[in-house]
């Protein structure tokens, strides 16, 4: 069983959304926790990004503590861009605007992209971070995910995607670095130039372009919009009508 821990940064913006974090085996996240707690210090039991002070010193040395540890322990980080502008035109005053916010969209294409990696035997479980507003289209969008293509089962039958939960943030530091890392890409494409986005680089740079999943360009998620994905969105609409 392999494990992904996924968050999210940039909910409702129409820049750019994305929710990232990483994957790993029980030995690895086992492996991760004590480091990752010892990294943090005695005084500051979880990572909150958004609760950091900016303009201190002490910031800057703990993103680079933590920064390394994911891949120190074997985990793979794994990732979903999309910048909602790029296709907002496209949805916007049809029924499909309020399903495919940037959430919906990098949600489904991260978990088609890691399914693809997990081995013939393997099983994936997913953990995301608590979002009440999208949980019953996430939900949807699993479901079908986990229920629909040949390939995202097993070798015995078995679904790949073995299952999935919302948890509130807070709950657990395996969340931490997915907050660091969808808060770290987030920062690196509105202005990598800027103060968070360099104090964000150690982690990135551990990464060294090893992850997987897509950061998606305004032609392909238009070309997706327009095209399948979009039929598969109304699909996944008229089934959650005719179930009520």
């Amino acid at each position: 069983m392999l494990r992904a821990y996924i968050d999210e940064s940039g909910q409702e913006d129409k820049d750019w959304m994305f929710l990232a974090g990483f994957l790993g085996s029980e030995k690895q996240w086992e492996k991760f926790a004590p480091r990752w707690k010892v990294g943090l210090g005695p005084q500051r039991p979880y990572l909150h990004m958004h609760d950091l002070r900016w303009n201190t010193k002490r910031t800057e040395k703990l993103l680079a503590r933590l920064g390394p540890i994911p891949e120190q322990c074997g985990l793979t980080p794994i990732l979903g861009g999309v910048r909602y502008s790029d296709y907002q035109d496209l949805v916007s005053g049809t029924p499909l605007e309020k399903h495919l916010k940037g959430y919906i969209v990098c949600l489904f294409h991260l978990i088609l992209q890691v399914l693809r990696t997990v081995p013939d035997d393997g099983r994936l479980e997913v953990v995301l971070e608590e979002q009440t507003r999208y949980a019953a289209f996430a939900n949807q969008v699993l479901s079908i995910i986990a229920d629909t293509s040949d390939w995202a089962r097993t070798k015995d039958g078995h679904l790949k995607l073995a299952k999935w939960s919302f948890v509130p943030k807070g709950s657990t530091i395996l969340l931490d670095p997915a907050d660091y890392f969808s808060f770290a890409l987030r920062e690196l494409w509105r202005n990598k130039k800027s103060p968070k986005a360099r104090w964000c680089s150690p982690l990135l740079e551990s990464c060294g372009g090893k992850g997987i999943g897509m950061i998606l360009k305004r032609s392909d998620i238009r070309a997706e919009i327009q095209g399948t994905l979009l039929l598969a969105a109304f699909d996944m609409l008229e089934g959650m009508e005719a179930t009520g």
